[in-house]
């Protein structure tokens, strides 16, 4: 009997999934889920960014719907990225899988933020103080530092994780 491949067939859905399981690892899944989230969050900011652009007098739409809408495509792409590294990752799966979950915590958080700041138009400037949050209120200066602080520290160090281990799996494989 001809295999699937020599008939020119595509592989049934049982036959990737059991092609794929060995890879799809915590990690790996969180990562490639998140990207596609960040992905859909993207073209539907899109859809928004075009509304308000269609909408508005000065043909434009707010600031941060347009950060919103770029942040949640590239985060989608850095999450496919990520999702290779914890791939390669050297490191045990409980530190891949943490370390996917602080940087990506932090992605999302990121593009709701500035979503929430586009749809109700109330900063352009999220650290410009006082930090709006509305019309009527505001955030303490300290919550926004120890925000941000956090946010650098997840994105960079998760990141960092991840990529070490994948440079260690290279190596030893170079090594080898």
């Amino acid at each position: 009997m001809p295999s699937v491949a020599a008939l020119g067939l595509s592989l049934s859905t049982a036959a990737r999934l059991r092609a794929l399981a060995p890879f799809l690892t915590p990690s790996v899944s969180v990562n490639l889920i998140l990207g596609g989230y960040h992905l859909m969050t993207g073209l539907l900011l899109g859809v928004v960014k075009y509304y308000q652009i269609h909408t508005s007098p000065s043909y434009t739409a707010h600031p941060y719907i347009s950060v919103a809408h770029r942040a949640a495509l590239m985060y989608g792409f850095a999450s496919t990225q990520l999702a290779g590294v914890a791939l390669l990752s050297a490191w045990s799966e409980p530190v891949n899988t943490a370390a996917s979950i602080a940087a990506q915590f932090f992605f999302v958080t990121a593009v709701m933020t500035y979503a929430t700041h586009g749809f109700l138009r109330d900063t352009t400037n999220q650290l410009k103080q006082p930090h709006k949050l509305g019309e009527k209120r505001t955030l303490p200066a300290w919550l926004i530092r120890v925000y941000m602080v956090a946010l650098i520290a997840a994105e960079v160090i998760g990141c960092g994780v991840l990529c070490s281990g994948m440079v260690k799996t290279i190596l030893d494989v170079l090594r080898a």
